[in-house]
C-alpha cells in the first residue's frame, strides 16, 4: 500500500500515522574479538498499534538471513513519522506529520546506536543530501509556504550552520512544487520538482522534466532546465528522481506513474543526463526505459557505482496501474553506461511502500525486505551475478529502513 506523506489528509489508514522511531544498542560481550558479536546492519522496523496509529524500531543484527527479525523488548522511543535516510556511518530519521525534527543515529565504538543533535524546522524537511565530509544540506519545499529554504547542516555535531530562502515562484507560478530529487555537483545543486495541486494532488502538467538550478554554496537561483522528451521527473514521497555517478553526472529519472501519484501521463518515461557542470540536459543521451522493458517503467532507483543502478521497475503498464500502488515491482539492474536492465531471478514480484527505498547496498549485493504473501522477507540480491537468496523473516508491518553501519 502506496505511504502518501503529511500532505495527504485523505491517505489510506497505514498512510495517515503517528509513528515512534525506537533505536537501540548492541548487547555487551566478554569476547575481546568485536566480529563475532558485532551487529552491523540496523533494520527499522514499523509495526501498527491497537489504535491504529504506527511505532518505528530501529534496530541491530548481526545476521539478516536466518531465522525472525524482531523489535521485542528492544529500543528506545522517539514519537512522531519518520523517513530514514543513510549518509556516511549515520542514519539521519527525518520527521513528518506534526514533527518538524531532525535526529542524527550513530554506532559507538561498543557497537550500540546512540542519538547525534535534534533539530526542527518551520516545515518538515523534503531530504537530506550530502554536500562534502563536513557538510550536509537539507531542503524544505512545502506546498504551505511560499519559500525554498536550503539549511547547511554540520555533519558531525548535527546542527544548522546557515539557512538561505529562495522564492519558490522561482519554480512555479500555479499550483506547487513537489519534491523529486537533489544533487550536488560541481558549482550547482540540482532540484528535481513536478507540480501538483495542493488541493486535490493531482498533477496537472506532465508535458516536461523540470530541474531548478542553483549555484553552490550560495544557493543562487540559475534556471530551470526542461526537456519535452519525457514528463516530470520522480514521483510522490520516493526521492529517488536524481542519482550522481563517480564522474558527478547527474541522471534524472521520469516514468508519470499513477502508481506513484500522477494522475495524467502524457509523454514517454526513461532516463535522462546533466552532464557535471551543466544547466542543460545532454540533448545525446537518452535511455528508454520503455523499450528496454516492453512498456514498463521504473519507480525505484539507487546508485550501486561504476555507472549501475538498482531499480525498482513496475511490470504494469501505466495505463493499468492503480494510482499510488507503488506496484506490483520487480527488482533489476539498469547499466546506464551501457543502456541495459536486467532483472534479478529469484525475487518474487511485490508492492513498494510509496516512500524512499528501504535497501542496503553492501559490496556486490543489495539487502531488501520483499512483502510475500505469508510473510515480510529479507532478500540478498548478487547485483553481478543477478540471482537473489531469501533470508530471515520480517515481523512488522512494513519495513522503512534498512542499513549496514
Amino acid at each position: 500500500m502506496f505511504s502518501k506523506n503529511q500532505f495527504k489528509p485523505w491517505a489510506m489508514p497505514t498512510l495517515i500515522l503517528s509513528a515512534a522511531i525506537f533505536f537501540t544498542g548492541c548487547g555487551g560481550s566478554d569476547d575481546p574479538e568485536p566480529e563475532e558479536t558485532e551487529s552491523p546492519f540496523v533494520v527499522s522496523l514499523a509495526i501498527q498499534g491497537s489504535d491504529n496509529g504506527f511505532t518505528y524500531y530501529s534496530v541491530p543484527f548481526s545476521d539478516v538471513m536466518t531465522g525472525s527479525l524482531s523489535a521485542v523488548g528492544q529500543g528506545i522511543e522517539q514519537p512522531g513519522y519518520y523517513d530514514f535516510t543513510q549518509i556516511g556511518s549515520t542514519i539521519y530519521s527525518i520527521g513528518g506529520l506534526d514533527d518538524v525534527n531532525v535526529v542524527g543515529i550513530s554506532k559507538n565504538e561498543d557497537g550500540s546506536l546512540e542519538q547525534v543533535g535534534d533539530i526542527s524546522f518551520d516545515n518538515s524537511l523534503s531530504d537530506i543530501i550530502k554536500a562534502d565530509d563536513n557538510t550536509l544540506v537539507a531542503l524544505e519545499l512545502s506546498s504551505t509556504s511560499d519559500q525554498v529554504k536550503f539549511h547547511t547542516i554540520d555533519i558531525n555535531s548535527v546542527a544548522v550552520k546557515s539557512t538561505v530562502s529562495r522564492p519558490v515562484s522561482d519554480l512555479v507560478s500555479e499550483y506547487s512544487a513537489s519534491y523529486a530529487g537533489m544533487r550536488i555537483s560541481g558549482d550547482y545543486l540540482y532540484l528535481a520538482y513536478y507540480v501538483s495541486d495542493p488541493t486535490t494532488y493531482n498533477t496537472p502538467s506532465t508535458d516536461q522534466a523540470e530541474v531548478a538550478v542553483y549555484s553552490y554554496p550560495g544557493f543562487e537561483f540559475q534556471k530551470i532546465m526542461t526537456d519535452s522528451r519525457v514528463g516530470p521527473i520522480g514521483g510522490f514521497n520516493v526521492k529517488a528522481g536524481l542519482i550522481k555517478d563517480e564522474k558527478g553526472d547527474v541522471y534524472p529519472l521520469s516514468h508519470s506513474n499513477p502508481a506513484n501519484g500522477y494522475s495524467q501521463t502524457t509523454k514517454s518515461a526513461g532516463i535522462l543526463k546533466i552532464e557535471k557542470g551543466s544547466t542543460a540536459f545532454d540533448e545525446g543521451y537518452f535511455l528508454d526505459i520503455e523499450e528496454l522493458t516492453d512498456g514498463k517503467t521504473t519507480a525505484h532507483l539507487m546508485y550501486l557505482g561504476d555507472g549501475k543502478a538498482f531499480a525498482e521497475i513496475n511490470m504494469t503498464d501505466r495505463a493499468d496501474q492503480a494510482r499510488w500502488s507503488d506496484g506490483p515491482l520487480q527488482s533489476a539492474v539498469i547499466d546506464l553506461y551501457a543502456k541495459t536492465v536486467t532483472y534479478i531471478s529469484g525475487v518474487p514480484e511485490h508492492a513498494g511502500q510509496g516512500r524512499r527505498l528501504a535497501a542496503v547496498h553492501d559490496g556486490d549485493f543489495v539487502y531488501m525486505c520483499v512483502p510475500e504473501a505469508a510473510g515480510i522477507f529479507v532478500y540478498k540480491m548478487d547485483v553481478k551475478n543477478f540471482t537473489a537468496t531469501k533470508g530471515a523473516e520480517v515481523e512488522a508491518n512494513f519495513v522503512a529502513g534498512f542499513f549496514k553501519l
